[in-house]
This record gives structure tokens, sequence and C-alpha cells, in this order.
């Protein structure tokens, strides 16, 4: 098996549980609407007219992006997530907030806080992060971890391990990390090698993809998923992007359509009112035009000083450790660096499938106050013969939860 391999079961329902992977790298409005929102259509209060938008910046992050004819697995459809900011900003829009506070969730920690992060661009490929760090002392800590040293790739120190598959490679100014768990198709040399120029980006092999994150240029976020539909049900790539100004969040969303699909702009309004896609809350002023094969949507809403983050979304960034003794039939959950965690707000849940996509909070560190670097905890399995999977459950106040991490057991593997 190799290191990048996938042998999860249970990691479609783990990942919409904990708005990791590819939850995270689609559009957060598409994943909010259906069946996932509470919230109704827009509806008929919407007003159209000039949203005075912040230019975006420049498109960066392409640089991450390798084309999918560049790899051997499927990318299809192709998603990321870039983030141009990570600071946490509880005054900003929720759905914003909760998916920086996913992303931070779901990648280990390496020494670097995530609010440090310069930037952040997760795909179905990987997540690359680009800061300011000392190398040393981020290898330091990748290697005081379940890691092991695993040889140089263009000049990264590369690291593997295999408790729950995971790669990481350590550069002068960026860490590329895979990860068997939150990614589709995890491939580190791919995202390596399209940094460096030495493979073909996306952008540079196809030009709907060229003009479409051209149009959205570079954001504090942004979410692009090529396999997605439109308010009047066309086939789209999508770009969801969220800009700033000193007092107001605008959401800028760019529809690219095959030759001859856009609809007009008149069209695009009214399915608007009646679709259940989900901008940010509040919104009720609209600028759409369509330009060619390219639609945008513009609105904004007032940013909340005086909004603290809200529990769901306080979630810790840990490297988390997991291993499956058969013969004890018992699974050792291990903190292995990153925030301390108030021991009563970490439960686990086993996976079982005839249950899928329930969730039972059982009690996992007793004894102690925090869980820090160093701790673990065993969960014995042998009175649930039919769990095919351990999942690591955060607790975010009364009936809420988010999952951080799995494992899976008892040949729960499709890899």
């Amino acid at each position: 098996m190799s290191p990048d391999s996938r042998p999860f079961t249970d990691r479609t329902r783990r990942q919409l549980l904990s708005g990791g992977g590819a939850a995270l790298a689609a559009s957060f409005s598409t994943l909010t609407a259906g069946c996932l929102s509470s919230l109704p259509p827009l509806g008929g209060d919407q007003r159209y007219g000039r949203v005075g938008v912040p230019p975006a910046g420049d498109p960066e992050y392409r640089k991450w992006l390798p084309a999918p004819s560049s790899v051997d697995s499927s990318a299809d459809p192709y998603h990321f997530t870039a983030l141009g900011s990570t600071a946490l900003r509880p005054e900003a829009p929720e759905k914003l907030v909760g998916r920086q506070a996913h992303a931070r969730a779901a990648l280990d920690y390496f020494g670097i806080g995530f609010e440090n992060y310069d930037r952040f661009v997760g795909s179905n490929f990987g997540v690359v992060v680009e800061a300011s760090f000392d190398r040393a002392e981020v290898t330091r800590t990748v290697a005081d971890t379940g890691y092991e040293r695993d040889g140089d790739y263009r000049g990264y120190a590369t690291f593997v391990r295999s408790d729950v598959p995971r790669r990481v490679a350590i550069g002068d100014d960026a860490i590329v990390w895979t990860s068997a768990y939150q990614h589709d198709a995890p491939n580190l040399e791919a995202l390596v090698d399209a940094g460096a120029g030495e493979r073909q980006r996306y952008h540079e092999a196809n030009d709907a993809f060229d003009r479409l994150t051209a149009a959205a240029g570079g954001n504090p976020y942004l979410g692009v998923n090529t396999g997605v539909r439109d308010p009047t049900d066309r086939p789209v790539m999508l770009a969801d992007a969220v800009r700033f100004d000193d007092d107001t969040a605008y959401q800028v969303v760019h529809y690219h359509y095959a030759d001859g699909r856009a609809p007009t702009s008149a069209a695009l309004e009214a399915a608007l009112r009646e679709d259940d896609y989900r901008f940010v809350d509040g919104a009720d002023e609209f600028d759409v035009r369509v330009d060619g094969r390219v639609a945008t949507v513009e609105t904004q809403v007032p940013l909340r000083p005086d909004r603290e983050l809200a529990p769901e979304y306080d979630l810790p960034q840990v490297t988390w450790g997991a291993t499956y003794d058969p013969d004890a039939d018992a699974v050792t959950f291990r903190h292995e660096a990153g925030e301390s965690v108030p021991a009563d707000r970490l439960y686990y849940d086993l996976d079982r499938p005839s249950v899928p996509g329930k969730i039972e909070k059982r009690d996992l560190w007793t004894g102690t106050r925090e869980v820090a670097a160093g701790a673990e905890t065993t969960v014995d399995l042998s009175d649930d013969p039919a769990a095919t999977g351990v999942s690591l459950v955060y607790s975010t106040g009364g009936v809420g939860f988010h999952v951080l991490f799995g494992r899976d057991v008892r040949g729960g593997a499709d890899g």
C-alpha cells in the first residue's frame, strides 16, 4: 500500500460530519444548499443593483494546483479552498468563520499556529501552507510525533506515517501535507512539482479554469468546484469568494458555463429568488451580470465587530495518532503535538455500517482536565464486534459536535 493510499470505508460520512477534506474545498454556498440548510430560499425580498466590491488580488494560489491530466488518480470534480488570510475573524460571515475553523481542525500541527499562515491551499490532492517559519523547528516538531523521515524531494524534507496514512514535506517557506483521511486523491509529489513549475498546472491546461480563477482572483477566502450546478440548474464551474473592507464583507460568486449555455441576467435573478442556494446570512442586495461564459453575483453584509467566536468554531489544531491492536481489540488515541484540549470536550464514537451517520458521544479521557501532547487513552472494542472504525469527537456544547479524527479497524478498508 502506498503512503498516500486511503484505507477508509467510512470516510465520506466522517468528512461530512467534520467539515474536512472535500467538504472544505467546495464552496461554502454549495455545501450548505438543499437539505444541509435550514434556511428558506432568498425569496422576493432581495434587491438588485450595483454593489461596490473591492478588487481581488492576483490568483497566486494557482501555482499549487496540478492539472488533473498530470496525475494518475481521478480529480473529478476538481475542488479547492484558498485562504489568503487564516486568522479567525468572528466578525465575518458565519459560513466563512466555519470554513476557517474546520480547515484548522482538519490539519496536523507543525509548530506554526494556523493563524500565522500566509496562505492555505487545500485541494483534492492535499494542503499547502505558505508561511515564514524556522525550518529546523518545524522539522523537530514533526519528527517528535509519529512521523518518520522518508527522504527528500525537490529540496523538501519528507516524512510519512502509516497509522492513519499521512505525509508531510517541509521546505524553506512552504509545508505540503497529505492525508488519506482528509483528501480524495492525496499526492504530495504532484503538489510539490506544481509549486516548483515542474508539473503542468490546471490553469495552464484548461482555458475554462484559467478564465474562472482569473476572474475570481486572490481573496481572503475562495472556494472553487468544477462539478456543480447553478441556480438555473445548468452545469458550471463555480468560484465563491469573500472579501472585506473596513466594515463590510462581500461575497462574489462566479459561474463559468460551457459555450452557449450561459443564462441571461434576468433568468439568473429569477432563479435566485426560487433556489435554495445559500449566500451569506443577511444578504439582501445583489449585483447580477453575465459576460460571455462567466456570470457574476455580488452581495454584501456588514461586519459584526461585537460578535465573539462561537463555541462550534473554537476547534483545536492537533496532530492525533491512532493505533489498533488486533490482539487486544483496542484503539489507542494519542495527542502528539498542538494545542491542549479540555478533556471534557473529547469523546469517541463507533462507526457501524448498520447505523450510518449516527453519532454516539462516549466518554474518552477521564481523570484529567486537559489533554496535552504526550497524553493517550485506549478504547476497548471487545464489546462492539460490529464496529468498523472509531472516531474522535469534539463536543462544542449541548448536542453540537465536530469529528476531529478517525481510525478504521477489523478490515474496514477500501485501500
